[in-house]
């Protein structure tokens, strides 16, 4: 079974990133903003009438962001989904979208 994640404001995400399992970071502070920038579009279905076969599927796609940062001990992901889509996010520094 997997840990249960920890919940946390969007705003203390790059707070939040700054330890690993309880222990700081090594090799400096994470900037989040830095990190490079990927994207994944995934889908949220709807089956009408599952009771029934033939039955009409909609889906909706839902994009999500994602940063991958490295501190000493390597690169490590970091799902940025709602950071990104804060009011006035600060645009990536190397002018890349995904």
């Amino acid at each position: 079974m997997t840990p249960p994640c920890r919940v946390f404001q969007v705003s203390q995400l790059p707070a939040e990133i700054q330890v690993n399992n309880g222990k700081r970071r090594k090799g400096g502070k994470i900037d989040l903003s830095a990190c490079e920038l990927l994207s994944m579009v995934q889908y949220d279905c709807l089956i009408e009438k599952p009771d029934q076969n033939n039955s009409t599927v909609q889906c909706w796609p839902v994009q999500r962001w994602f940063r991958r940062c490295e501190d000493q001990k390597g690169k490590f992901m970091v799902e940025t989904t709602m950071w990104e889509e804060r009011p006035d996010p600060e645009p990536p520094r190397d002018g890349s979208q995904s």
